[in-house]
């Protein structure tokens, strides 16, 4: 069985601001997403100056809490952290 989308539809579901990154600080750009989890978490991104400091203190949320969206943000941010700041 085969389910028919519409194409115009579901692009007018996806909310591509909520994953555009924004400039959080002048070290800092992360997605509206990841800005709104963290501080769910009492995790003020504009106070940090590098993802290796908002990634230990969301590990400590998470550890916490198990929350499923903050264990998905880390993921995000460890592998752009990754990308960004290990020499290669």
């Amino acid at each position: 069985m085969h389910k028919e989308y519409d194409i115009n539809e579901l692009l007018n579901s996806i909310d591509f601001n909520e994953n555009k990154l924004v400039k959080v600080n002048d070290k800092l750009m992360l997605t509206n997403y990841q800005i709104e989890v963290l501080k769910r978490f009492d995790i003020i991104p504009e106070n940090y100056s590098n993802l290796s400091s908002i990634i230990y203190d969301a590990e400590i949320a998470y550890e916490d809490t198990e929350d499923e969206e903050l264990d998905i943000i880390l993921s995000e941010l460890q592998e752009r952290n990754y990308y960004e700041n290990t020499n290669k």
